[in-house]
This record gives structure tokens, sequence and C-alpha cells, in this order.
């Protein structure tokens, strides 16, 4: 059985050269409740978010959490909105981003602790309060929606979200092949990179924050000393 490629996810500014061998598109999608789930069958933590258990701290991360917990719970746009207004004060682009786009963070995320948004983790927060239920699910939307087989599934549908691109590369410091975890643009970006690079340069791969998320960043670099090439090269 062929051994499992890992991600490549190199400390910010730590800088890796790379070899492009192959991108490969993955759809991605949103499990969404044909029913409105109603708000009695949320969870503790979900239900402490809507009634501001917590206080002002954390409220960007409750809103996220909360936008994608209704809108995986099959709640309209506009009375999901209502009701995220009225627990959350912050600005409407975070409901905009996570409603019907993001999936619920799953309980192992949020018991996590963070030190602020996008990183979704509340263990700081006192709002995870499990009750005899909360052990039978992984997340706050299959508790809501009682997912516990395959089949309940059927009580919702896929919707497409994004097509997210998986490059597989060769780590030449580490002499194994690993996946970058790419958006369109940033796509785009290598396999430009990879059509201008001349023969006596190499791709190189750092991270790097851009609005609080790490993103991918490329950029080429003259090679010193002798050329290393793959022996799929010489094929």
């Amino acid at each position: 059985m062929p051994s499992r490629v890992c991600r490549l996810l190199p400390r910010v500014g730590v800088e890796i050269p790379i070899s492009l061998l192959d991108i490969k598109p993955r759809e991605e999608r949103l499990w969404i409740a044909v029913d409105p789930i109603k708000p009695s069958a949320f969870p503790p933590c979900i239900k402490n978010m809507i009634q501001k258990v917590a206080a002002d701290k954390g409220r960007h991360r409750i809103a996220a959490i909360l936008a994608s917990f209704l809108g995986q719970s099959g709640w309209s746009n506009a009375e999901a909105k209502s009701l995220w207004s009225k627990a959350v004060a912050v600005e409407e682009r975070i409901f905009t981003k996570w409603f019907g786009m993001m999936h619920c963070p799953k309980c192992e995320t949020m018991q996590q602790q963070s030190r602020g948004y996008p990183n979704l983790g509340i263990a700081d927060l006192g709002l995870c309060q499990p009750d005899e239920k909360c052990r039978e699910f992984v997340g706050p939307v299959e508790y809501a929606a009682d997912l516990v087989a395959e089949k309940d599934w059927s009580r919702g549908y896929q919707k497409h979200i994004r097509t997210i691109y998986q490059a597989q590369v060769f780590d030449w410091n580490s002499g194994k092949v690993g996946e970058i975890e790419l958006s369109l643009a940033e796509k785009d970006e290598l396999e430009g990179l990879q059509k201008e690079k001349k023969e006596n340069e190499t791709l190189v791969y750092t991270r790097t924050k851009v609005r609080g998320r790490l993103r991918p960043m490329f950029r080429l670099k003259e090679i010193e000393g002798p050329r290393r090439r793959l022996l799929s090269e010489f094929l």
C-alpha cells in the first residue's frame, strides 16, 4: 500500500525549494438540512452563543461559528441573519462569508484554545457545556440534525461551495513528496511561475499571513551550485 502524502506546511517565512509534480482539482461540498432545524434541537454551545453567555471577548469567533451552523441547519438567509444579528454585534461580512459557505467546526476544533478569529477554538469562552447527548456526536450540526448513521445524511443535500486544488510537489529539503492546498488564484500563480522557470532556477514555497490566515506563496530563485533534477525529468 503506498504511503499517504502529507500536507506541506512550513512555518511562516521558512522557504522550501520544490519541484511541481501535478495539480488536481477537488470539489468541496457542504451538507445542508432540507428542513430547518428548530432552536430547541440546538446543542448547548450554540444555545449559549445565542443567549450571550459569553462576554464581549470572542465575538468574531462566535459570529463565524453561529453563521456556519445556521447555514447547515437549513435556515433561510433572512431568518438566520435576524437571529445572528441579535446574538452578535460584528460586521455583516462575517455572516456573508460563513453562512452557507463554510463547514461548521467540529467539537474537536472548538474545544481548542485560540488567540482569536479566524481560528475557531472557543475553549476560553466557557460556551462548551456538554450534555449527555453531546458524547454521541462529533459536531454541532451532527447533534442538531441527529446525524448518527450514514443513511441519516439523506435528510439533507450537498451544496457545491468551491473547488480546491491539490498541488503535489517534491520537497528538496526532506526528499519527500508533499501536497499544498491552493485556491484558483494560487494555482494560476504557481502554474505561471512553472512556465517562466529557467534552467538555472527553482521554485520556492513558503507561507505568509494575509488577513489573519496563512497563505501559500511562491517565487523563483536562482540555483546555487549543480542543478538538482528529478528522475522524471530525464525520462
